[in-house]
């Protein structure tokens, strides 16, 4: 290898282009004769560093490697700790080039002192902190966009009730809690609006969206908010309720019914009424089973009159 060190200046100004790194060059008695402008950031009276002694200046030099490249020139790998006014320490290490008549340092890794330590943690606390913020927002808007998925899976577009997939997944689960503790009945309610097609021919289909929705509030506000309402189709509704005694499911249905009728429609002479069919499930039975039951009772109350309860075991 053949290193030409013949003008230290020109090494001086290429190395100072090319890196942040301090750069000096040492006369041969160790004073500093050039040096960049990251070594004078390093110096507390940088006015001071010209022709000054490189051990007063920065601090005493460590060799702890050393190798001949030729009969004029020896590299060293060396260190040397510089101490401010103020008392903090920065450790360098860096490679000495030494040739006949002049020295380049170049300082390749430098510790910082421990005033730049604790302002390099505030600044990564500080990103920390940003950063921390940012991910709780992305967190939040995730959350968000994930409730509003859910929401856009389980819900009926119209009434904003549960849906026909949301209310077999609700009642599988209650199904399978049942089977597994002793907790209570699972009582299913269906509900169909009568003459929904008349006032879709009647009245147009705005003002049957409009009844769907009216219906499915009233049923939102007769129920408890435990209990699962879904519309499952066109003017038909499913209800879970949990409670003891076939009274209590006859009670609800009962309740329903009776609100439903006395429902009044601004600027439309509608007499609304609703068939309901109700049934609890039987431990042991398959839930195809519980849902034919209640959706049978609800014929039933069609067939023979319409706006009633039937309720059956």
């Amino acid at each position: 290898m053949n290193l030409n060190i013949n003008n230290s200046k020109i090494l001086l100004d290429y190395l100072t282009e090319k890196t942040n790194n301090p750069i000096i060059t040492l006369t041969k008695d160790l004073r500093i004769d050039q040096y960049n402008k990251a070594f004078e950031k390093l110096i507390d009276e940088s006015e001071h560093i010209y022709n000054s002694f490189f051990e007063k200046t920065v601090g005493k030099l460590e060799v702890y490697s050393e190798k001949s490249i030729d009969e004029n020139h020896v590299i060293k790998e060396i260190s040397a700790s510089y101490r401010s006014k103020s008392g903090s320490v920065t450790h360098l290490q860096g490679t000495l080039i030494k040739k006949i008549d002049e020295t380049v340092i170049i300082f390749k890794n430098f510790m910082i002192n421990e005033s730049q330590i604790i302002d390099e943690i505030s600044k990564m606390n500080i990103e920390m902190s940003n950063l921390t913020r940012e991910l709780s927002k992305k967190n939040f808007q995730l959350k968000l966009a994930n409730e509003k998925i859910t929401k856009l899976l389980n819900t009926d577009f119209l009434t904003d009730l549960y849906n026909r997939k949301h209310f077999f997944e609700r009642l599988e689960e209650l199904v399978s809690l049942k089977k597994r503790k002793d907790c209570l009945n699972i009582g299913i309610i269906f509900a169909d609006i009568d003459f929904f097609k008349t006032i879709n021919d009647t009245y147009g289909h705005d003002t049957g969206d409009l009844v769907l929705i009216k219906f499915s509030q009233m049923l939102k506000e007769s129920l408890r908010k435990e209990d699962i309402i879904a519309r499952i189709g066109g003017e038909e509704f499913c209800i879970i309720v949990q409670c003891g005694t076939d009274n209590c499911l006859t009670n609800i249905s009962e309740k329903l019914r009776k609100n439903c009728e006395s429902m009044i429609f601004d600027n439309i002479d509608i007499k609304l009424t609703a068939s309901f069919g109700a049934t609890f499930y039987r431990v042991g039975e398959e839930i195809d089973s519980t849902i034919k039951r209640a959706d049978e009772n609800m014929y039933k109350a069609k067939d023979t009159g319409r706006n009633k309860v039937i309720f059956s075991l």
